[in-house]
């Protein structure tokens, strides 16, 4: 009988697991019958976190007494119900015999998934926001709105966006980390595309031209200058928001047996 054993790195402890395997993985397959311990490493396992499985075999040993195991850490020494095992808890992360450029590490899946939420949902949430302004007072083709409502619907979006610029800065960092090249491109043009926005949006009341009859405390604007501006947020957002919603769906396929 076949028992697998995963690393677990915070704990510094083995974890009985025979489902799945990312690539920085430490892995121990115990042969109970044969008293074997094969030791295995993942593609993106480094030598300091290797060394540190090899110093902890002894404490999984000791759960088992009655066995007196030889180590085998040379994977072509595997006999081949071992690497069988091997191959069907890492399928998801190989193709062809080489290793995908995938998330390795658990924390990232997760930090990437709720950032990656996060991208996706604070500007829809902005973009709500920005089209209340259909809804303000209008007269003579000029919506009707006062200064201090202003400030609050411009801003409330503003600060939205410069969330957004934060949470791709992180998922960038994730996919460099992680040598995620369509993570670094996704997140790239998202940071790109929300900086043009806060930067615009920055304008405040200079975004408009004011109508005739406009004083300090209430603004009348003209209604095609509101569709304008609009048309301008919705088609930037769309610009990221749909390959992010594309990218989270995929993410999902692959990684959501892993989150949480």
């Amino acid at each position: 009988m076949l028992r697998t054993y995963i690393l677990n790195d915070s704990k510094s402890k083995w974890v009985e697991e025979d489902r799945h395997l990312l690539s920085h993985d430490t892995c121990v397959i115990l042969d109970e019958e044969n008293e074997i311990l094969y030791l295995w490493r993942g593609p993106k396992n480094s030598k300091r976190r290797f060394k540190k499985g090899y110093m902890h075999l002894k404490e999984l040993v000791s759960g088992f007494p009655e066995l007196k195991p030889q180590f085998i850490m040379v994977k072509k020494n595997f006999p081949s119900e071992v690497l069988m095992k091997l191959d069907s808890m890492s399928e998801k992360f190989l193709k062809g015999g080489k290793t995908n450029l995938l998330f390795s590490r658990l924390i990232t899946i997760n930090i990437y998934f709720i950032i990656l939420m996060g991208t996706i949902i604070l500007p829809i949430i902005s973009l709500f926001n920005l089209s209340s302004s259909l809804l303000w007072p209008n007269s003579n083709g000029n919506y009707i709105i006062i200064n201090t409502t202003f400030q609050l619907w411009i801003n409330f979006s503003e600060a939205l966006t410069y969330i957004t610029v934060t949470l791709f800065i992180i998922n960038l960092i994730i996919g460099v980390i992680e040598i995620e090249y369509e993570v670094i491109i996704f997140s790239f043009i998202g940071f790109l595309i929300c900086v043009g926005l806060a930067v615009y949006l920055n304008f405040d009341i200079f975004l408009f031209i004011f109508q005739e009859g406009s004083t300090l405390t209430n603004f009348l604007i003209l209604r095609e200058d509101i569709w304008f501006f609009l048309s301008i947020n919705l088609i930037s957002i769309m610009m990221f928001e749909i390959p992010s919603i594309l990218k989270l769906i995929s993410f999902l396929k692959t990684y959501g047996k892993f989150i949480f």
